[in-house]
């Protein structure tokens, strides 16, 4: 038996890129969470068509199952009770993106509390609740300008630290060199400039820069690994557009790479 295609993230870029290759060739398409949808979410109503779509071509959804090895042709698979060893013979890894860290922007300086992700400042905004007087919003990323927004919103002064955003109540470019000041919780975000420094007042950095593939499956960490696609694209953000983007790609590849065995 030919063994299968591996795509590894069942968000819409992989929902994608696993319909269109089980046009040629059997597909298991392998998530950590136990729905699909990724960020888009399960509730996405789109979602639940991409996933529709893929469960017509008879891929296989093997859902809140976490890929953690990829060598010599084998998936190593951490599934509830049980770790298995799943044979393919190509790997897609669709996993998506994360925030960038402050080790990723070079960010010195303390380390207090108030230093988040935009991804987890969204998913705190979202209770409601004013978390913040004075939060700098670092970057342009997807999360930026949601997490601005729904600060503002709460009564939150936002400070855009960002080369081409300007939602924020005051904004800066974004210099080579950043420092943190704070000692319990963060008070400034010092920026260098080529002659001297500011120092921005905040009780809150918002890392929102723009995102970094999320690779979390060892063997399968870099560009140019055999026998392993990379499809962890920055834009486009929406789930729908992402989506058709997977499909094109997963066309090209196939074009590329012969017909699938």
């Amino acid at each position: 038996m030919t063994p299968p295609f591996l795509v590894v993230g069942a968000g819409a870029s992989g929902l994608g890129f696993a319909t269109e290759i089980a046009r040629q060739a059997p597909v298991v398409l392998l998530d950590r969470i136990p729905v699909a949808g990724g960020t888009a979410g399960w509730a996405d109503a789109r979602v639940r068509q991409f996933t529709a779509a893929a469960i017509r071509r008879r891929v296989q959804l093997r859902l809140g199952e976490s890929a953690l090895r990829w060598e010599n042709g084998l998936l190593l698979v951490a599934a509830p009770r049980r770790f298995e060893r799943i044979a393919g013979q190509h790997l897609i890894f669709a996993g998506g993106l994360r925030p960038a860290t402050a080790a990723d922007l070079h960010i010195t300086g303390d380390r207090p509390a108030g230093i988040l992700a935009g991804t987890v400042a969204e998913h705190l905004l979202a209770t409601g609740v004013k978390l913040w007087d004075n939060a700098v919003v670092l970057g342009d990323g997807p999360w930026a300008r949601i997490v601005a927004e729904r600060a503002r919103a709460l009564g939150t002064r936002i400070v855009a630290v960002a080369d081409r955003s300007n939602w924020g109540d005051e904004r800066f470019d974004r210099p080579d060199r950043l420092t943190v000041i704070g000692r319990d919780r963060v008070t400034h975000l010092r920026l260098h400039t080529s002659q001297s420094f500011i120092d921005v007042p905040c009780d809150a950095v918002v890392l929102a820069a723009d995102p970094k593939p999320n690779r979390n499956v060892d063997g399968a960490l870099v560009e140019g690994t055999p026998a392993v696609t990379f499809h962890q694209p920055v834009l486009p953000h929406a789930a729908a557009e992402r989506y058709e983007f997977a499909v094109q790609e997963a066309r090209k590849w196939l074009e590329v790479n012969g017909e699938a065995k």
